[in-house]
Formats: structure tokens, C-alpha cells, sequence
């Protein structure tokens, strides 16, 4: 198993599109993949526990990733995450680590 924390950097955190996106991509990914955010333990290949958890820009989230392809899948997942999904983000140093 891979993991890595990362934060959610979009002005609008994880709303419906971006988490649309993310879902769908995590669905084509072969690899076991959980998302832990606080206290709750997310399949990041529903949209419907994405949108439930709530999470908001600045917040950070610990990756799981475990299978064949954990590692190309770990990238894929941050780079997805990295890229804002085409909206704006804000820059990782405004970001209040709780």
C-alpha cells in the first residue's frame, strides 16, 4: 500500500463537478483506493461519499491506494487533485494546516 496526504487547493473545494470528475476517475483506476478526511473513511469512486464528506478548500486529505498499480494510481489521483480540475486555486502557503 501507497499513501500520501494532500490538500484540496480549489476556491470552491469539492464540489459536484470536481468531485464528478474525480469519482469517475477513481472508478477506472484497478487499484483499492480510500480517502481518509477526519474521522470518515471515503470510496473515492463514489461521487455521492465525496459530496458527503464535505470537504472544502484547504482541506487535507490522506490518500490510500493499494494494488497492481498503486503507485501510477497514487500519481494519477494527485495530479487530478494538483490540477484544480480547470478552477481556481488558492496557493499552497494560504493553506492553515489544523
Amino acid at each position: 500500500m501507497v499513501e500520501s496526504t494532500i490538500y484540496i487547493r480549489n476556491k470552491t473545494g469539492l464540489h459536484l463537478r470536481p468531485a464528478t470528475e474525480l469519482s469517475q476517475l477513481c472508478a477506472k483506476l484497478d487499484s483499492n483506493l480510500k480517502f481518509v478526511f477526519g474521522d470518515k473513511h471515503i470510496n473515492p469512486k463514489s461521487v455521492l461519499m465525496l459530496l458527503g464528506a464535505g470537504i472544502k478548500q484547504g482541506s487535507k486529505i490522506l490518500i490510500q491506494v493499494e494494488g497492481p498499480n498503486e503507485v501510477e494510481d497514487l500519481k494519477t489521483i494527485e495530479d487530478a487533485i494538483n490540477s484544480g480540475f480547470g478552477e481556481d486555486m488558492i496557493p499552497l502557503d494560504e493553506i492553515v494546516d489544523e
